[in-house]
């Protein structure tokens, strides 16, 4: 397990609530046990404890990149009420440890509305597991890629506002060592900032990404159910792929019109289903067209924001309880 320390000179009462605040906006489950507070995520577990006149932050994974990340993330979080912590090992001018520089290999028209990028790098391995998914990153013109300072922690060249960090979703990995080639499917949108990307990139124009995270998206309810729209098309794909073969349930993909259809592994004991915009369908129709059992169950859904939230408020009141469904953002309306 990788470990990382921070010391804050301010007392726990002035940290805690803020660490509290956080997990719980975050969704993690917290313990406190003779004054440690543990907040405990997939990859990882962060721990705050009072050490003499102030406090003590530590980090621990079993990843680097996932440490990098929740040392960013705690930064972040403590920097924006003035609490700065000082990290243990802290180096400058170091590529993050989350953080992967490849090139584009290849660029595939899939169907009218999806183009599959595939990119290739020496340290791209780390992929294939720890998470569904990945930021791509595109900076200020002219600016180099994101480095560590003095503390270890990610700095943005010219600002992290200034930065746009889509997700993506690893649709294939074939690894070599720690060399791999990813690639990942667009939906492309009209205005779409990579959209344009992929149609102006070219074989071996440099790229760059965070990651992995989003979790394996894996279940173990006998009988699950995935809907998504067309950007969810990536993850419900490789959910269904991972899936053990003795799942059960649906799964109903939203997409413009029948030629964005495509063949996907899944087991016999899910019906998989298209959906078309075409015809008038949306995820929340598919979502309500759902017979859902009175077993061990599971619905995942992802789409819009606002018709996220409404998935998860038709859920709860269908009777799912919050443990039995995931209802995720994957983009918003402007």
């Amino acid at each position: 397990m990788k470990r990382t320390a921070a010391y804050l000179s301010f007392s726990a009462e002035q940290v805690l609530p803020l660490i509290r605040e956080a997990a719980t906006t975050w969704e993690l489950p917290v313990t406190e046990v003779a004054g440690t507070l543990r907040v405990t995520l997939e990859y990882g577990e962060i721990r705050v404890a009072s050490e003499g006149a102030g406090t003590s932050v530590r980090v621990a994974s079993e990843d680097a990149g996932n440490l990098q990340m929740l040392r960013d993330l705690l930064t972040g979080q403590l920097s924006a009420h003035g609490l700065n912590p000082v990290w243990e090992g802290g180096s400058a001018g170091r590529q993050p440890a989350n953080q992967s520089i490849a090139r584009v290999a290849d660029i595939e028209r899939l169907s009218p509305s999806y183009r599959r990028v595939t990119i290739e790098g020496q340290d791209l391995a780390r992929f294939a597991d720890g998470g569904l998914h990945f930021r791509l990153l595109f900076g200020p013109d002219g600016m180099g890629w994101p480095e560590t300072d003095e503390n270890g922690v990610t700095q943005w060249p010219g600002g992290a506002s200034a930065w746009h960090r889509p997700v993506y979703t690893t649709r294939e990995i074939v690894c070599d060592g720690e060399a791999a080639r990813l690639s990942f499917d667009v939906f492309l949108h009209a205005g779409g900032r990579v959209t344009e990307w992929t149609e102006q990139v070219s074989p071996g124009d440099e790229v760059a990404l965070m990651g992995p995270g989003g979790g394996t998206g894996q279940k173990t309810a006998e009988w699950q159910a995935l809907v998504g729209d067309e950007t969810a098309l990536p993850v419900i794909a490789r959910m269904l792929a991972s899936a053990p073969q003795t799942m059960q349930g649906e799964a109903v993909i939203v997409v413009p019109d029948e030629g964005d259809i495509q063949g996907l592994a899944h087991p016999e004991g899910v019906t998989l289903r298209w959906a078309l915009r075409s015809n008038g369908e949306s995820p929340l129709k598919a979502l309500a067209a759902l017979e859902l059992p009175q077993r061990e169950r599971h619905v995942f859904f992802a789409a819009e924001k606002t018709e996220a939230q409404s998935a998860r408020a038709a859920l709860i009141e269908r009777g799912l309880a919050k443990h039995e469904f995931l209802a995720a953002t994957y983009w918003v309306q402007g």
